[in-house]
């Protein structure tokens, strides 16, 4: 393409095997307006799948594009209006792929075929393969479309249920990311945001600067109504702020993400941010349920749901299951010595952080 001897296109792109290179060279000249802006996973995703399905014997092959194209690819396409195809979701998508292959396979080499399916076949092989969901539901959905006789699909065994992470253990990782210059400051940040507003990785990594306002005191708004940030917060929040002013971007313009990532105009990603805080073993998703079992019993759910930009449905289902009172709203401060930084929990009037 540089010597002019192909045309910059996407489909000039599309005949390259797929890598993070070429996803790379591709979100650089959308970024740089050579290329007309395209969701690049999902269309990785489109030529990833016609090469799956290409390699595949003839019937499975059919099947298993009838059902992507179908099935699938058309409920992508209604997110993706939406939020662009996250890398989780791009391999997400391929596994299922990959199952609904081998259950195929599987079934030629069992005599089977999926019209000659029946009850004591589908649960002789969900006895023996687990994490089968995307089997199931392309099973469903095969009923559906009439491809195979009416089954019923094992349900998935509960989850052995996790024992609550107090808050004496979320605080003290509080305390070590404040300290911790081991990690990149962005990825402090956004444990802190996990760790204190219950929030995910996910909302906290398309954070934009113009969610964060800075005067008397500083705010962030991740929910409805802005918070105002505790100091030790503040501090990290604001030095972040300073390095993003000194990086040069490689194309200008874009978003304006709080937490830029290193492929222009998109912001860093949910996995990088996952393993910088690995160290801290911090799961978002258990101290999330465990940070809104916390502030449901201190706020109104009504309060919780409004402020964190949690649905407020999930915040009284909270309520209920922890039988809460509320009463005082929790903040971060700085200890005792004006010098350090160390998180502490104090409480204040709820209506002070709205």
């Amino acid at each position: 393409m540089a010597a002019g001897e192909l045309p910059i296109r996407h489909f000039t792109l599309d005949a390259l095997p797929p890598s993070p290179r070429v996803r790379y060279l591709r979100h650089m000249l959308i970024s740089a307006g050579t290329l007309p802006a395209i969701d690049v996973l999902l269309n990785d995703l489109e030529n990833h799948a016609t090469s799956f399905i290409a390699g595949l014997p003839k019937e499975h092959g059919a099947v298993t594009a009838q059902y992507f194209h179908w099935e699938l690819l058309r409920k992508i396409r209604q997110r993706s209006a939406n939020r662009a195809m996250t890398p989780s979701s791009y391999s997400i998508r391929s596994t299922e792929l990959r199952k609904i292959a081998h259950f195929l396979a599987w079934l030629d080499a069992n005599g089977l075929s999926m019209p000659s399916l029946d009850q004591t076949s589908v649960d002789r092989f969900f006895a023996h393969h687990h994490s089968q969901v995307a089997v199931g539901t392309f099973l469903n959905w095969a009923i559906r479309q009439g491809l195979t006789s009416p089954v019923k699909i094992p349900g998935r065994k509960p989850a052995r249920p996790r024992p609550p992470v107090s808050d004496d253990i979320i605080w003290d990782k509080v305390d070590q990311l404040v300290d911790d210059e081991s990690v990149p400051l962005g990825s402090r940040v956004i444990g802190i945001l996990v760790l204190v507003f219950a929030q995910r990785i996910s909302d906290c990594v398309r954070l934009c600067r113009s969610d964060v306002t800075d005067g008397e005191a500083m705010r962030i708004a991740l929910g409805r109504t802005p918070l105002t940030l505790p100091s030790p917060i503040a501090v990290l929040l604001r030095r972040h702020l300073e390095e993003l002013i000194t990086r040069r971007p490689y194309v200008a313009g874009g978003p304006d993400w709080l937490f830029p990532g290193a492929t222009p105009h998109h912001h860093v990603s949910e996995a990088s941010v996952a393993l910088h805080l690995a160290p801290h073993k911090i799961h978002a998703r258990q101290i999330q349920q465990a940070r809104i079992d916390h502030l449901v019993r201190t706020v109104p759910a009504s309060i919780v749901a409004d402020t964190l930009g949690i649905n407020i449905h999930t915040a009284v289902k909270h309520a209920a299951r922890t039988n809460s009172r509320w009463g005082d709203y929790p903040e971060l401060r700085a200890s005792p010595q004006e010098s350090s930084t160390r998180a502490k929990v104090t409480s204040r009037n709820p209506r002070e952080s709205q």
